[in-house]
């Protein structure tokens, strides 16, 4: 029977052969699974299984073990370590490579920025960033925008597959790079001419009202129940949304209310009011999100900053009704 290998370990000595090394562990460690690692990194899985039996040797660890579920591989306790370690300094590396302070004009750069965010960020940001980009006459210059995946979106962002992010900071991976973008209190939209009338709507009140939830995996239970559960409280759900599209359509055409957050309120929809709640309750805060690898990236800064000035500059109309 094989001996398995120490856990106990002298520190490495690199040689410069062994660094092409760390970029396959690297690779390794996301996947934990040979096949698929050796396709991102177009070698033959004989030759990067050998790479493997490499670095358990440079290491003096076993680095990918069997998973418990019987299925694929898992990293050891020393692997997750040095992972973590060993992931901005790959990052750094890639930056200082591949980027440099002139290499980015957006009046000539061609360039497609890939955007994700859900229909409520996308609403919000969007408009006003199309009305920059047309405005500087550059037709290389273009963004597509996908739907969030938690799942998978640390990943994503990483790999360089998707360059911004914009979430409450709550639903945001750990290990990202964020700036506020705006923070709003919650207001509740119901029918015009609602039998309620149009006053702030009192704790008591909200709870014996139907209400329509949105949550991204329409769940009749979500981030209000939370907060309302802590306040000793719980309300009646009737409907579940994935986003905010259909809202005035169910709630105009009855008695259901919806609690969004105010920067998206339809405060001018001719079928439904906007009221305040009477209650302490949380705000809602857009974040925008990107990954520690494309912090130096120049184009990716000046998407940022125009991100800022549009949401810097855009209308409150929250802050209008409420006299701000």
């Amino acid at each position: 029977m094989n001996k398995p290998l120490s856990l106990s370990r002298a520190a490495p000595s690199l040689r410069g052969a062994d660094l092409p090394l760390l970029l396959s562990l690297n690779v390794l460690l996301e996947e934990c699974n040979v096949t698929r690692a050796a396709a991102r990194l177009h070698v033959s899985q004989p030759a990067l299984s050998a790479q493997l039996s490499r670095l358990r040797q440079l290491f003096g660890d076993p680095l990918l073990v069997p998973a418990e579920s019987g299925r694929g591989l898992a990293p050891s306790p020393f692997a997750l370590k040095l992972h973590r370690r060993l992931q901005p300094a790959l990052a750094g590396l890639n930056a200082a490579v591949r980027f440099d302070s002139d290499d980015f004009d957006p009046d000539s750069a061609t360039r497609t920025f890939n955007v994700v965010a859900n229909n409520t960020g996308a609403a919000v940001i969007l408009p006003g960033l199309a009305r920059r980009m047309q405005a500087l006459g550059n037709k290389g210059l273009r963004l597509t925008l996908s739907a969030p995946d938690g799942s998978d979106l640390a990943s994503r962002l990483e790999k360089g597959e998707v360059d911004l992010c914009f979430s409450t900071a709550c639903l945001l991976p750990s290990g990202l790079f964020s700036r506020e973008l705006m923070t709003t209190p919650y207001v509740m939209v119901q029918r015009r001419d609602h039998a309620r009338g149009k006053a702030p709507v009192t704790l008591e009140e909200y709870c014996t009202l139907d209400h329509v939830n949105v949550a991204r995996d329409s769940s009749l239970h979500g981030f209000m129940d939370e907060q309302l559960y802590r306040l000793g409280h719980s309300r009646h759900t009737m409907m579940a949304v994935r986003d905010f599209s259909a809202v005035v359509a169910i709630v105009g055409q009855s008695d259901l209310v919806c609690t969004v957050p105010a920067f998206i309120a339809p405060y001018d929809h001719p079928c439904v009011e906007v009221v305040e709640l009477a209650f302490p309750f949380l705000t809602y805060t857009l974040c925008m999100a990107w990954h520690p690898s494309s912090d130096g990236d120049p184009g990716l800064l000046w998407l940022r900053t125009q991100m800022q000035e549009v949401m810097a500059g855009s209308p409150r109309a929250w802050e209008k009704q409420r006299g701000g």
